[in-house]
């Protein structure tokens, strides 16, 4: 499928007058080459996903190779038909020019390269223990200016300039856990710079978080779909957090904030202990695309200290687009965690009466709007828990006091009781509970 779909996208591209330099888009200020390579901002970084497939085992693989100008570098490598995932991630000098993309970085591993050999034509090296990547990537999309101009807030940390390259072909050698062998497939670069600040590392109510994705569809077109939290954990709807960039077969691209994308499953990283959203749909309705995007294999984490770990893999898309169903591939990156729900119940008092009514209203102290929860009220006895409401969506309900001595059955005066309010993702795998103080019932 990689050569077929590249073959097509390669015949288009070599027609095109964007795959020259100097290449400036209309409306942007982002220059190619001067602008691939280093800016001295504050922050900056160079990221490449690839889906690779390999010519003698034919095992489909993801790799991520990134480069940061704080010196970071992160090199990970999936084999997604063995399910066999490595994380390295070490730091090295880093040395990029001005003007032009010459990328080298020292590691105690080896050096890595990143360069361009020609207009929208590069060389990656990338080395780290028991994994080389040796490949060479062709353009076949022009680049992505993000945002339209290539210009764009982030958040509340600042502003950045962005490009991507959504689609290149690429050809070359891996070796991975004792196997070298040579692989082909397709790639997404992104190159950001500017005085913005994202980590990894969860400084709660310091940082913006996100969760990021790239998708390349088998019909030619492409997205990239960007989630940013805020600092209290919501998703505002401005162009500032977020929203979806599509692209058309020939490149052109458009910018949207009218769409839908609805978590539908949670995961616990084993290790790190943190959750993170594990399974997602979009509907675009301006363009009449609906995606459903779930991960055949969870555990591709980037392996940090300090809880800095996070979420960084391959991920495979069907859906439909104007009616006809479509594949891909997406890459996702989770930055942002999602906790575990913390309850308050408001005080109740402590006697009631069986003629009356029992408000109960509680609080999520830690409301997060990318985990709209459901919540269940259970009575509690010397006889156990006895479920009196669920699937609630709202932080209050009236229960009478005849209803729960009824569900509890056999019973004395006073009764001693408790209701606990539980807090769920939509899959029940997040959760969290509380519980009122003994009420006597008389």
């Amino acid at each position: 499928m990689f050569a077929m779909v590249s073959s097509v996208f390669a015949t288009f591209a070599s027609a095109q007058p964007w795959k020259q330099f100097p290449y400036q888009a209309a409306g942007s200020e982002i220059l190619f080459p001067r602008d691939e390579g280093s800016h001295g901002s504050f922050l900056e970084w160079w990221y490449s996903v690839l889906h690779l497939q390999g010519k003698t085992s034919g095992d489909q693989y993801s790799v991520l190779v990134s480069h940061f100008n704080n010196e970071i570098r992160f090199f990970t490598v999936t084999n997604l038909t063995k399910q066999k995932h490595t994380s390295g991630a070490t730091l090295g000098l880093l040395r990029s020019p001005r003007g032009f993309l010459d990328l080298t970085q020292k590691t105690r591993y080896g050096t890595d390269h990143f360069k361009s050999v020609g207009p929208f034509e590069y060389k990656i090296e990338t080395h780290d223990q028991d994994m080389d990547l040796e490949v060479d990537l062709s353009a076949i999309k022009k680049p992505l200016m993000v945002g339209g101009t290539g210009y764009q807030p982030v958040g509340s940390s600042g502003h950045t300039f962005y490009y991507s390259l959504p689609r290149l072909k690429v050809s070359g050698k891996l070796l991975f856990l004792g196997v070298s062998e040579e692989v082909e497939g397709e790639a997404w670069i992104d190159h950001q710079w500017g005085p913005f600040v994202v980590s990894p590392f969860p400084v709660k109510g310091v940082f913006d978080t996100y969760e990021w994705f790239c998708v390349q569809l088998d019909n030619g077109q492409e997205l990239m779909v960007n989630n940013i939290f805020d600092r209290k954990n919501n998703l505002p709807n401005t162009e500032a957090y977020g929203g979806v960039q599509i692209t058309s077969f020939d490149g052109d691209a458009i910018h949207t904030l009218n769409r839908k994308f609805t978590r539908t499953g949670f995961w616990q990283d084993p290790v790190s202990k943190t959750y993170m959203s594990m399974g997602w749909t979009l509907d675009l309705p301006d363009q009449d695309i609906h995606l459903d995007f779930t991960p055949e294999y969870l555990n591709q984490m980037v392996v940090l200290p300090l809880k800095g770990s996070f979420w960084e893999g391959s991920i495979p898309v069907k859906g439909t687009v104007a009616g006809k169903p479509v594949t891909g591939k997406a890459f996702g990156e989770l930055i942002h965690r999602f906790e575990i729900p913390q309850l308050q119940i408001s005080k109740l008092k402590p006697v009631w009466t069986s003629d009356e009514t029992l408000d109960l209203k509680w609080d999520v102290l830690n409301p997060d709007a990318g985990n709209p929860l459901h919540f269940q009220v259970y009575l509690k006895t010397k006889s156990g828990e006895v479920l009196l409401r669920s699937n609630l969506s709202g932080p209050e309900i009236q229960i009478s006091i005849a209803e729960m001595l009824a569900l509890e059955g056999n019973h004395q005066s006073p009764l001693n009781v408790q209701l606990i309010v539980k807090a769920n993702s939509v899959d029940g795998v997040i959760s969290g509970s509380t519980e009122t103080a003994d009420l006597t019932i008389k």
